[in-house]
């Protein structure tokens, strides 16, 4: 079955940056699945994504974790004040084996990426939760990302003929902090600090 993406862009006025993820889980998706009380309905609102803990903890927000209209609020009021934006790349695809990963994504289908960042010019720094967006925005711009010799989370792109500095996070999702090995935590909160604030 196909995968729908559940939500719009949701970009404050004076958002600067945008945060570029691939599509929620199946259970957000699909109408005939239900979510989880402690699932929120927004962006990155799976109860296993560690998003918006660490969000909560590095900019001290005191976010409600349920699926409730206070705890959607409580996250769009935080982009507000941080003057970020949020979308994802995907706009249908299928889930294969109805697993969450993006390696289990087939069929894809995506959003205006283009037409959504001229009609944002505010915006000047992407910002990946994965390599494999990197990878997304390669294929759907037909184009490559210019890479810092320091560190290789920073690169820039030019799209539509503007130039975006881009930041590549260290994926929210449980597996992906495995790979970080030991202090992996205080190393992804101290890289969300650095390319959020």
């Amino acid at each position: 079955m196909k995968s729908t993406h559940p939500f719009k862009p949701f970009i404050p006025i004076k958002a600067d940056k945008l945060i570029i993820g691939t599509i929620p889980p199946p259970r957000f998706c699909l109408k005939d699945r239900k979510l989880y009380p402690e699932d929120v309905r927004f962006y990155y609102g799976s109860r296993d994504n560690a998003f918006w803990t660490i969000i909560e903890k590095i900019f001290d927000f005191d976010f409600e974790f349920k699926n409730s209209e206070k705890a959607i609020n409580e996250r769009k009021n935080a982009l507000k004040e941080l003057g970020i934006g949020i979308t994802d790349i995907v706009d249908q695809c299928n889930h294969s084996n109805d697993f969450a990963s993006d390696q289990d994504l087939k069929n894809l289908e995506y959003k205006d990426l283009g037409k959504l960042l001229r009609e944002h010019p505010k915006i000047k720094t992407l910002i990946y939760t994965s390599e494999f967006v990197k990878n997304q925005i390669n294929t759907l711009f037909r184009t490559y990302h210019s890479i810092d010799k320091r560190n290789n989370k920073i690169q820039s792109i030019k799209i539509n003929g503007t130039e975006y500095g881009v930041r590549i996070l260290y994926s929210p999702s449980p597996n992906a902090l495995r790979n970080l090995g030991e202090n992996g935590s205080q190393k992804r909160e101290r890289q969300y600090k650095d390319f959020l604030s």
